[in-house]
This record gives C-alpha cells, sequence and structure tokens, in this order.
C-alpha cells in the first residue's frame, strides 16, 4: 500500500508545519531521500516557494522541481522523473488547472503509479486534494467555488482551509455530493500509510474532519494512532 500525507495548509516560513515535512521525510524510510517538488497548481510559478526546498534540506533531502508547463518534456521523461523520486510533493493553487495538465502530460498515471510503488505522496492545500475523488476550489470564475475530479487514489471530497471563513462554504456544498467530506485545516494533514488513517498536527494546531449531509465529526485525536483501518 501507499503512502499520502495531505496538508491543508499552513506557514511555511516560520517552521509551523516542519514537524510535518520531518513526519513526510520519516516515511521515506532512507538516508537522503529524493525530494520531488511539482508546483503545477501554481502554474509552475516557484517564487515564494524556497521554505519548501529549505524545509526538507533540513531533513537532508535532496531536492528537485518537475515543471510540467514546459513543453518539452514527454510522457517517458515525465514518468521517469516522478518514478525516480522517493518523496513527491505537490504545491498548492488552482486545482482545476493541475488537474487538466496532469492529464494532458500523463503525469497523473505516473503519479499513480508512484502511489502503487510505494512512494511518499504529499502536498498542501491543492496538494493535499489531489489524491482524493474529488476536490473542492476556489478555482472557478472570479474565485467562485468548484469540484474538481482528481487523482481517485483515496474516496473523499476533501477540502484545504477549513478553519478559514471562505472555505466553510463546503459544509454545504458536501450536502450536494455522493462522498463523504474530508476537510483540513491548516496546520493539519491526514495521513494514509498502508491501509491506517491518521492525522498529525502542526506546531500551532489544526483539525481534521469527515463531514456528510447529516453531521460533522472531528477525526484529528480520535485516529491520531492510526486505529482506523481504510
Amino acid at each position: 500500500m501507499g503512502k499520502i500525507v495531505a496538508i491543508g495548509g499552513g506557514r511555511y516560513d516560520d517552521g509551523e508545519i516542519i514537524n510535518i515535512f520531518e513526519y513526510i521525510v520519516s516515511l521515506a524510510e532512507k538516508k537522503n531521500p529524493k525530494v520531488l517538488f511539482i508546483p503545477t497548481a501554481g502554474h509552475d510559478d516557484i517564487n515564494g516557494d524556497e521554505h519548501i526546498k529549505l524545509g526538507f534540506e533540513k531533513f537532508g533531502c535532496e531536492f528537485d522541481v518537475l515543471f510540467l508547463t514546459d513543453e518539452k518534456r514527454t510522457v517517458t521523461d515525465i514518468r521517469s522523473v516522478i518514478m525516480s523520486a522517493d518523496i513527491i510533493y505537490v504545491g498548492g493553487g488552482n486545482v482545476e488547472f493541475m488537474m487538466d495538465t496532469w492529464k494532458k502530460t500523463g503525469a497523473d498515471k505516473a503519479l499513480v503509479e508512484a502511489y502503487k510503488a510505494g512512494k511518499v505522496m504529499s502536498g498542501y492545500s491543492a496538494g493535499a486534494v489531489c489524491w482524493f475523488d474529488v476536490g473542492y476550489d476556489d478555482c472557478g470564475p472570479d474565485h467562485t467555488f468548484m469540484f474538481c475530479d482528481c487523482l481517485g487514489i483515496l474516496p473523499y471530497c476533501a477540502c484545504p482551509h477549513f478553519e478559514s471563513d471562505w472555505w466553510q462554504s463546503f459544509k454545504t456544498a458536501i450536502k450536494t455530493r455522493p462522498e463523504q467530506g474530508l476537510a483540513i485545516d491548516n496546520g493539519a494533514a491526514l495521513i494514509f500509510v498502508d491501509g491506517l488513517l491518521g492525522t498529525i498536527r502542526g506546531n500551532d494546531g489544526g483539525e481534521v474532519w469527515i463531514l456528510d449531509k447529516d453531521s460533522e465529526l472531528k477525526i484529528s485525536g480520535i485516529i491520531d494512532k492510526f486505529n482506523r483501518r481504510f
């Protein structure tokens, strides 16, 4: 089974989620693992992402970036780069653009293959929801919210940044969906490792929630010790 750490959001620059980075690196179970950063959701603009690189290098990782808007990249080349990494880390931004680009380049299939091969799959915001059946994002016209089909590894409809008033619309929107909703606050992450679900908090806390048509349940704390089998 694969390994996923889906981070709802949080601050890189002051170390709020650095303990989550440490946990991600530990899942690779090797010295100096190779991290591949995929910033597609941000249209491959990595300005301001320096702290991601510094965060992983703090724990001895090698760090590389895959720009999927580079039209010189081939499907074979993209697959090779993805499969050579130990840890895949996906950045935040526009979920719809990210998924459209992944489908055009074959990165979607390569990422599912990497997951099945036991790579550590992780990310922040858009890079958190991409592993689920459906992601909730404000990437519609004039930043309206919409549902986006994602990689389908985990069978939930996922929402990041849930502590924000702006993202609380997910509570109502999820009632129109057949899937259960999974909402992740900034400073928190959902962990899926070898068939077990867990959660982890950054240094300022944060919660993970399951929502459906009738209820919402805070699951962080309940399953921190990986006591719920997927």
